[in-house]
């Protein structure tokens, strides 16, 4: 019967990616070619003004639009559409035979995990679904093997700095599971060794913010989109132009000009309620087997391994307006590792805390209102100052039908 339910929560979780992967392209589709869409604007990108920060992603696809005679924002749509489908259906395979308990089951579903781009169209189509698609590709690799290490070390994660540089700061739950798969136990080389192989991502990060892309280059850039293809740069493209060396005092005085306590309680309880089951599987967690791995002893659970590596992100709050992504992003790469270490039998589950925990004695009826409620009856809405969405298992397909009936959102 165990079995069973198991094999039902599988395929349900199954259905709903595809589902969402439906409305994902639809809307990405439809949106494509609006003037302001703020998620396309960084894909505008390039480096035809010399290196910029986020300007690999645009260079190849401005370079495949000139080669293929194609629109570029249809060129922008085909990417995104790659990474989309990339992402969602390496996650449904990931978590494929994951759902074990009904902990998991609100983990997965979680609201700020993949259904939240689908239910913010404001956010589909930006770039961490590159991110989040060499993320889980390197984790479905045999990640002990060191050529395998080598090629993500040295050439995809520094690609991914190149797309968007505040991935850095979610680096260290790469680094967590590097702690479990070299069995660190100690600060010894073999830390030092597992540090160093960061160095050509760091010196990225370190060479974006020291060399801030000038009016100039900025100009030829926007000149270069105006003339080649029509499109005006504009957003987090014209960002680019105006970002200085104090580039992080700016946001950040920027973000105190529209700071209210009333926002940080807001998404302090999105957090809160969003990671709660991810933060009971945390504590109900354990290292599996005799070994020691450095900063968690076998008698400790994995919360605070987890909040030490969630805790770097907490910076983007101060630069960033659209807080829900960094919730967004958080949640995926925290939810990631922790499945992942999961998987490869690094850390077990209490089966006792498990079944004595709330959410697993409550009658099967009361927990599929609960399980509704949780996954479907809310999502973050795009920045700060937005209050909470509601009802998204109704908004998403009204929203399909309002732009399939009426051509608008």
């Amino acid at each position: 019967m165990i079995e069973n339910i198991k094999k039902d929560w599988t395929n349900y979780f199954q259905i709903y990616v595809l589902i969402l992967i439906f409305f994902g392209i639809f809307f990405l589709y439809s949106k494509h070619d609006v003037g302001n869409d703020s998620s396309l604007s960084d894909w505008l990108i390039n480096y035809e003004g010399g290196f910029v920060r986020r300007g690999l992603i645009g260079e190849i696809i401005t370079n495949f639009s000139t080669i293929l005679s194609i629109n570029l924002r249809d060129s922008i749509l085909i990417f995104q559409i790659i990474f989309f489908l990339s992402y969602y259906f390496l996650i449904m395979f990931f978590c494929k035979k994951l759902i074990l308990n009904r902990l998991l089951t609100l983990a997965i579903f979680s609201p700020i995990l993949i259904l939240y781009p689908v239910a913010e169209i404001e956010v589909l189509g930006r770039k961490e679904l590159i991110i989040f698609t060499i993320f889980l590709s390197y984790l479905f690799f045999d990640i002990k093997n060191l050529k395998i290490q080598y090629i993500y070390k040295l050439i995809l994660f520094p690609i991914s700095i190149l797309t968007w540089e505040p991935v850095f700061l979610f680096f260290p739950f790469i680094l967590l599971i590097d702690l479990f798969v070299f069995k660190i136990q100690k600060f010894d080389k073999k830390l030092l060794y597992i540090a160093l192989s960061y160095f050509v991502s760091i010196f990225f990060v370190i060479l974006i913010y020291l060399n801030p892309f000038s009016q100039e280059n900025y100009s030829v850039m926007s000149d270069f989109l105006k003339n080649q293809f029509g499109e005006k740069c504009y957003m987090s493209c014209h960002f680019v132009g105006n970002q200085s060396a104090n580039s992080f005092s700016e946001l950040f005085q920027n973000f105190l000009n529209k700071f209210k306590f009333t926002y940080a309680l807001r998404y302090l309880i999105i957090i809160v309620v969003g990671f709660f089951p991810l933060c009971l599987l945390f504590v109900y967690s354990s290292i599996n087997g005799k070994n020691q791995i450095l900063i968690i002893s076998k008698s400790k659970n994995l919360f605070f391994p987890f909040l030490l590596a969630f805790l770097p992100s907490t910076v983007l709050y101060l630069v960033m307006y659209d807080w829900a992504r960094v919730v967004h992003i958080s949640y995926t790469f925290s939810l990631l590792t922790f499945l992942y270490l999961l998987k490869e039998n690094f850390i077990q589950l209490s089966n006792q805390k498990i079944q004595t925990n709330y959410f697993s004695k409550i009658p099967k009826k009361f927990f599929i209102i609960v399980f509704f409620l949780f996954a479907f009856g809310w999502n973050p809405k795009v920045v700060m100052v937005d209050d909470v969405a509601s009802k998204p298992i109704y908004a998403t397909p009204y929203k399909f039908y309002k732009y399939f009936i009426k051509g608008k959102f």
